[in-house]
């Protein structure tokens, strides 16, 4: 599996965190932990948006974060926080994201229905 883009979160613009993030194939990988380690992976054709974030610091050090909106049971967002280069990532994540969704095939009204409450969370 060929990794695409990868980082780590940082702090001060030191990669002393213990979170790392990247895109390998299909998927979005985050994994958390010194010792405890909690890894996420969220299919990029569910995520819908993406929004990029940086505070004056960040755009001193050239770092941001990067909030995925997508349509996911356990997690409907995702923070990839303290990256480098947060724009051109946000790119990244969203045109491979709507490749996929365009060979999958997958309609508005199928990733979209999650937020009008058609899998059991919320709405009558």
């Amino acid at each position: 599996m060929r990794i695409e883009w990868q980082d780590r979160a940082r702090w001060l613009g030191l990669p002393i965190l213990f979170t790392r993030y990247w895109v390998a194939g299909e998927t979005l990988y985050r994994r958390r932990g010194p010792l405890w380690i909690t890894e996420d992976r969220l299919p990029l054709y569910r995520v819908l948006d993406v929004q990029v974030r940086k505070s004056p610091l960040d755009r001193l050090l050239g770092l941001g974060t990067v909030v995925l909106y997508a349509v996911d049971v356990t997690d409907s967002t995702m923070d990839l926080k303290g990256i480098r280069d947060p724009d051109r990532v946000a790119d990244l994540i969203l045109t491979r994201a709507d490749e996929l969704r365009a060979a999958y095939g997958a309609r508005g009204r199928e990733m979209y229905g999650a937020f009008m409450g058609e899998f059991g969370h919320g709405g009558p």
